[in-house]
């Protein structure tokens, strides 16, 4: 995003200039009232469809060297095309699109092509830094861009490559959305192996919510793979919320017909 100042008007929009007289248009569902010659307008200037440079208003999803999710909205022979909030779609080269589908987020890096135009590149492996291994970095954000047979491959902190392993996993992850999460270790080759946050308030609003029913098929001799299928936490979270959730008097286990415990929401009055 830049100030730009607008130089003149037309019939399609306004005319913005840079510091050297370059030109760009900002067409009319742009402009606003207060918009005068000589008046500074903090745009986005991209090319569109024709290759023409286009300034606008609306503040896209990320910026060149940015990594973030986007959604897909388009698929062709040799990519995808994502949203990228603004009127023109960005691409996403790809050699093999039997495994995309519209609605699906990926995580890209935004990045220029041999025509200095925006495209988004998703072998994020490439890109990512490896971490210093005398790092005193803790507490990171994690972005899963990839699942793999051990776990997932993640973007931590919008910079560094990070592993997280099936084992340490007791929620649901889901590709391209942020959770918290720690460094368990840095390898020597500067990869990093983590770890997830015990969300307790995380898992008892999720139990609380498949309570609105008021009724929860799993005690605590369910099988984990059950509870992760209706929750997406593990069972050792799982026992703990639910813990919490009965001693706030918010649920409780009652016998069902067949002898077997559920878990009940307690209404109050």
């Amino acid at each position: 995003m830049q100030y730009l100042r607008i130089s003149r008007f037309s019939k399609n929009g306004a005319y913005l200039i840079d510091d050297n007289k370059n030109e760009v248009l900002l067409p009319n569902r742009y402009i606003l009232d207060d918009m005068e010659v000589g008046s500074f307008v903090w745009v986005f200037v991209y090319s569109d469809s024709d290759d023409r440079l286009v300034a606008i208003t609306t503040l896209p999803k990320g910026f060149v060297g940015d990594i973030l999710s986007l959604e897909i909205i388009d698929i062709v022979h040799n990519g995808a095309y994502l949203d990228l909030g603004i009127p023109k779609d960005i691409f996403m080269p790809s050699k093999n699109t039997s495994n995309l589908h519209i609605g699906q987020k990926v995580v890209i890096k935004l990045m220029l092509d041999k025509q200095n135009r925006l495209i988004a590149r998703q072998n994020l492996s490439y890109y990512l830094e490896k971490l210093n291994q005398e790092s005193k970095i803790k507490n990171v954000d994690i972005l899963p861009f990839l699942k793999t047979d051990i776990g997932f491959n993640c973007v931590v902190n919008n910079r560094y490559f990070g592993i997280i392993h099936n084992n340490d996993i007791n929620i649901r992850l889901e590709i391209g959305s942020v959770i918290k999460g720690v460094i368990k270790k840095i390898r020597k080759d500067g990869k990093v192996d983590l770890g997830l946050i015990s969300d307790i308030e995380y898992a008892k609003n999720m139990i609380l919510d498949r309570l609105n029913d008021g009724v929860l098929q799993l005690n605590f001799d369910s099988n984990s793979n059950d509870i992760f299928d209706i929750l997406g936490i593990s069972k050792k979270l799982f026992k703990t919320a639910s813990s919490c959730l009965i001693k706030n008097n918010q649920a409780q286990f009652i016998k069902n017909y067949n002898g077997v415990f559920e878990l009940h929401k307690i209404y109050k009055e």
